[in-house]
């Protein structure tokens, strides 16, 4: 049996389990990547025919894939770049060089998924959507001859269905608390999940400051004999590589890193934010183990390569006259990066905040980098998800946590933001953030409703959802 639409093979995959959608996880089975590699030997064992980086954290880790598959790409490689999830489209989970999988390549890829899910069976369980996807973008990274690939994994790190690669480099972002119900409770569990990525001899590049998670990851590198570089500001001690942010306008800003090989002054960087320059010191260290594991990165790629990058959602401007910002951030170290970028980049008199959150997020922590940051007002709304928490029980945790701030409820996405465009003047900053779920409602509605040159240059390849 053939798929003979994109329509009816994403309908295929979207049949199974969706963790994503329901939010109901499976945690401490330890057949989660048996039942991986069992699909995957069903294929050839396709993650085999090129080399690999694997990428997790709780926060960056996506801006970080997409600056080292840039600085690939500028390399001269062909790169192959796993993420997760997709704003508009399932297809932009998986690219080459920098080039959407297609919808006919999805549909072809699916029939050979399908056959090699009957072969496997489910003698372990039966199978998830993730896990279905990430096997058929394996396979499309082989058919499409990548060199490299970058996967970012899914949830946590340790029983992830991309936790079967066998990488020549691993990556962990910044740790913070997310997932709690399903990574653990302290900062050291939660990093002990990410580490589960970890490969005996295999180098790590870590951007992880906290205490508690640096011990914990510390620990599981000893273990596995794993070579640990570290990635920090400028002054911090046992970082082989440091960063030091310099000039930033609304559009781009500059660092200089500092790395065992010598410095690299003025790097420019598209992605905006004080945390995006640490996602970009994390790319060119990964990018020098890299090369030092063989791979011809020089640093006019590195350069190339961070200052061509964008990655939707993340400090997106779509408007200007009142500034219009659509980013993804979803727990309280993210709105406190978030919050402090836009004082760094934008200047304005009353910032607005559109805020849709998922129920499972800590929204208490949240309510308090919105209190802190001197918010003026929040227009509380849910995405249609349905893990979406109400807007009102948003608006019942900001007048606990965040009673200052003038909060008004809106029932849906384009309600809310006709509102937040209606309260700010010319000179005020309005922000969409709270979810990816609800960025990329957003980033559909300005570009059919707003006329700002910005607006117009959003990206939609299509909409799945």
């Amino acid at each position: 049996m053939t798929f003979d639409s994109y329509a009816e093979a994403l309908a295929w995959l979207y049949s199974f389990s969706d963790t994503e959608r329901t939010g109901n996880f499976t945690r401490d089975r330890e057949d989660n990547l048996a039942r991986e590699r069992a699909l995957l030997a069903a294929l050839g064992n396709p993650q085999r025919a090129y080399g690999v980086t694997h990428i997790a954290g709780t926060k960056g880790k996506g801006s970080t894939s997409a600056l080292l598959a840039a600085i690939l790409q500028a390399a001269g490689l062909r790169t192959g770049l796993y993420t997760q999830p997709d704003l508009h489209t399932f297809r932009e989970r998986m690219r080459v060089n920098g080039q959407l999988i297609s919808g006919d390549e999805v549909a072809r890829l699916a029939e050979r998924v399908r056959a090699a899910v009957d072969a496997a069976g489910t003698p372990l369980g039966a199978y998830i959507t993730y896990e279905v996807a990430t096997a058929l973008a394996f396979l499309y990274f082989r058919e499409a001859d990548a060199e490299h690939a970058v996967i970012e994994v899914g949830l946590g790190g340790r029983l992830d269905a991309t936790n079967v690669v066998e990488p020549l480099l691993t990556i962990i972002t910044s740790i913070s608390y997310d997932h709690m119900s399903v990574l653990g409770n302290t900062l050291g569990e939660i990093a002990t999940e990410k580490a589960g990525i970890l490969k005996r001899g295999v180098p790590l590049v870590t951007s992880a400051r906290a205490p508690e998670a640096l011990a914990a990851i510390t620990r599981i590198a000893v273990e596995r004999e794993v070579p640990l570089f570290r990635v920090g500001p400028a002054g911090e001690a046992d970082c082989a590589y440091t960063y030091r942010a310099g000039a930033y306008s609304s559009e781009r800003q500059y660092a200089d890193v500092v790395t065992p090989t010598g410095v690299y002054r003025d790097l420019e960087i598209a992605l905006l934010g004080e945390h995006q320059i640490e996602n970009a010191a994390t790319a060119v260290a990964a990018a020098e183990q890299l090369r030092a594991a063989g791979l011809p990165i020089s640093e006019d790629a590195i350069r190339a390569g961070l200052r061509s990058a964008h990655w939707p959602a993340r400090l997106q401007v779509v408007g200007r006259a009142p500034w219009t910002i659509v980013d993804g951030a979803h727990n309280a170290d993210s709105f406190a990066r978030l919050l402090a970028a836009l004082r760094r980049h934008f200047t304005y008199e009353r910032l607005v905040l559109v805020l849709g959150l998922m129920a499972d997020k800590d929204a208490a922590g949240i309510a308090d980098e919105i209190a802190r940051a001197g918010v003026d007002c929040v227009v509380a709304t849910a995405a249609a998800n349905p893990r979406a928490a109400t807007p009102e029980s948003i608006i019942a945790t900001l007048r606990e946590h965040a009673p200052a701030v003038a909060a008004r409820a809106a029932r849906d996405t384009s309600a809310a933001l006709q509102a937040a465009l209606a309260e700010a003047g010319p000179r005020d900053l309005v922000c969409v953030a709270g979810s990816l779920y609800l960025a990329g409602e957003a980033l559909r509605w300005f570009a059919t409703h707003a006329t700002a040159p910005e607006a117009a240059a959003i990206e939609i390849a299509g909409v799945d959802h």
